[in-house]
C-alpha cells in the first residue's frame, strides 16, 4: 500500500470521527458507498480527484487542508477545519435524519414480513387442525369405534 494513501485515509477517518459520523452516515451524506469509505480510510483505494473533492466538502475542509502535512505526517490529528458552508449543516443534519428514517423503514418492512409469515403459518396450522364434521347427535362421524368383544 502507498503510505500517502494510508495517511490520507487516516486523515479522512479523523475528520469523520470528529463529526461523530459512522462510515454509513458519511457515505450517505457524501454519495459514496459505505465499503468504499472504509477502503479509503484504510488506504486501500486510490481515490479520484472528484471523490476527494466530495469528501473534503462534506468534511468541511478544503482540499489543501485535507492534504496538508501528509507528506511529512506533521498535520495528522491536527488538521485545521474551516466552518461549513452556509446551509450545509442543515443539509448534513437532514441527510442524517433521512438515513435514520430509511433504517427505521427497512426494519419495519422486515418486521412486517416476519409478521406476515407468522400469520400465514398460523392460518395454515388452523386449516390443518379444523375439527371434523359432526353427524347427528353431535358425535363425530370420523371417529373410530372400539371393537366389540
Amino acid at each position: 500500500m502507498n503510505d500517502l494513501l494510508v495517511l490520507l485515509g487516516k486523515r479522512v477517518h479523523e475528520l469523520r470521527a470528529a463529526k461523530k459520523w459512522s462510515q454509513e452516515e458519511f457515505a450517505h451524506v457524501s454519495g459514496l458507498h459505505r465499503t468504499y469509505i472504509g477502503q479509503i480510510e484504510r488506504g486501500e483505494k486510490n481515490i479520484s480527484f472528484e471523490n476527494l473533492s466530495k469528501v473534503a466538502a462534506v468534511l468541511g475542509v478544503t482540499l489543501s487542508e485535507l492534504f496538508s502535512g501528509l507528506e511529512d505526517g506533521s498535520a495528522l490529528g491536527g488538521a485545521s477545519k474551516r466552518a461549513p458552508l452556509p446551509g450545509t449543516e442543515k443539509t448534513f443534519e437532514g441527510a442524517r435524519r433521512t438515513l435514520e428514517l430509511k433504517r427505521l423503514a427497512r426494519r419495519l418492512r422486515l418486521q412486517n414480513g416476519a409478521l406476515n409469515q407468522t400469520i400465514q403459518a398460523l392460518d395454515e396450522l388452523a386449516a390443518r387442525s379444523t375439527p371434523t364434521r359432526t353427524g347427528s347427535g353431535g358425535r363425530s362421524t370420523n371417529r373410530r369405534r372400539a371393537p366389540s368383544k
